[in-house]
């Protein structure tokens, strides 16, 4: 039997272990940047269009606010809520029940108010309160602007040979990409069904 000095010597290698070479870092250090940077842009895009978001909602909000005032508004507008002098189709003089597409739409851009000289009353002075004022989407009821992300343009028209109002409202799309958009409301004045055929035509 081999005594333990006499059995053969084994050497063992360490070998030593490799690191990264420079260009290896570099290549790295790339990627992650340009990983990095795609990360940030998708980031950025996400917030923006959150914002946008949020932005339209506000803005359709405040335009479907007002279009349920306005409807508040002419259903107070009764025929019984019109001055007497304000209805009558007498000589041919331009009066709500013959024009009553022109005289809501009026008193709607007036904030609920109309001046007896603009019906050719018989009092030429003085204003009527015909229901209670209430500011357009996105204003004051000095028609200031009081949020600048619903900067709305709102204005009243109409179609007398249809007696129909029509509201538009403007305003500039939150994504800069759309521009300008609108939005329409139409709706017959309330108190024309109640008219009668000599007022409304005057004879």
């Amino acid at each position: 039997m081999r005594s333990p000095k006499h059995l053969p010597r084994i050497n063992k290698q360490v070998s030593a272990s490799k690191g990264f070479t420079l260009i290896e870092t570099l290549i790295a250090g790339l990627l992650l940047t340009l990983v990095m940077s795609a990360i940030g842009r998708i980031s950025v895009s996400a917030l923006a269009g959150s914002s946008n978001i949020a932005d339209r909602r506000r803005i359709e909000e405040a335009i479907e606010n007002h279009i349920q005032l306005v409807q508040q508004a002419d259903s107070l507008l009764t025929y019984d809520n019109v001055p007497v002098a304000h209805r009558s189709g007498e000589a041919g003089i331009t009066r709500a029940c013959r024009k009553p597409a022109e005289y809501l739409a009026k008193v709607l851009d007036q904030k609920g108010m109309i001046n007896n000289s603009d019906w050719r009353s018989e009092s030429t002075s003085g204003i009527v309160q015909l229901f209670p004022p209430f500011p357009n989407p996105g204003r004051d009821l000095d028609e200031k602007i009081v949020n600048d992300t619903i900067n709305i343009d709102t204005d009243y028209g109409y179609d007398e040979d249809k007696a129909i109002v029509k509201i538009t409202y403007s305003f500039e799309a939150p994504e800069e990409s759309i521009g300008r958009e609108s939005r329409f409301l139409e709706l017959s004045p309330n108190f024309q069904s109640a008219c009668t055929p000599y007022e409304a035509t005057g004879s």
